[in-house]
């Protein structure tokens, strides 16, 4: 349900500003590497760390209005490492969010979904239903004059639903996530 939102707020803020804003060529490319670090928001049946590092990859897409704010498309992949019920695992992630944003430094927001791979389905007592998962998310960066650039990520996974029965409990995972990386 929750993808399917953000999925709506992306085509509605891409039908706001593309009627004002043209199309032109972004720099393509890998252009962010960071680490980001999380916490769960509320405890479930476990008590959840994350820690990653990851890369973004500009497409090659850029809309902007007249005063420079527009909206960029990039892709974005991590690894790092999941922590809970006593138990620490891999987790992978490749996706793609909408930035936006304004030419050089200052506020920037993005939202996302992308796919997650677990290295086992349980930690603890937290049962996931499969290593495949799902994911969205919604951020809030700062960009500095010299490329260094701090974050906030609200994130979401879970198995939507598909390798458990309708009736079962969705066993998600909401993350709040910090970040710090250096735009090139």
């Amino acid at each position: 349900m929750r993808i399917v939102l953000i999925e709506i707020l992306l085509i509605t803020i891409s039908w706001i500003v593309a009627p004002v804003s043209s199309l032109s060529a972004a720099e393509t490319g890998w252009n962010e590497a960071g680490v980001r670090m999380g916490i769960q928001i509320a405890p479930k049946r476990e008590h959840f760390h994350q820690y990653e590092a990851f890369a973004v990859y500009g497409l090659p897409w850029d809309w902007r209005n007249s005063s420079g704010w527009g909206l960029t498309p990039q892709a974005e992949t991590s690894l790092g490492v999941l922590h809970g019920g006593g138990e620490t695992g891999f987790i992978g992630s490749v996706g793609t969010a909408l930035v936006l944003n304004k030419r050089g430094n200052g506020f920037t927001t993005d939202v996302g979904i992308n796919v997650n791979v677990l290295d086992r389905r349980q930690f603890g007592l937290q049962d996931f239903g499969s290593i495949l998962e799902f994911g969205a998310f919604l951020g809030v960066n700062y960009r500095f004059n010299n490329g260094l650039k701090v974050g906030y990520r609200l994130q979401h996974i879970s198995n939507a639903h598909i390798f458990y029965a309708e009736e079962t409990p969705n066993p998600g995972l909401d993350m709040h996530l910090f970040g710090i990386s250096y735009c090139f």
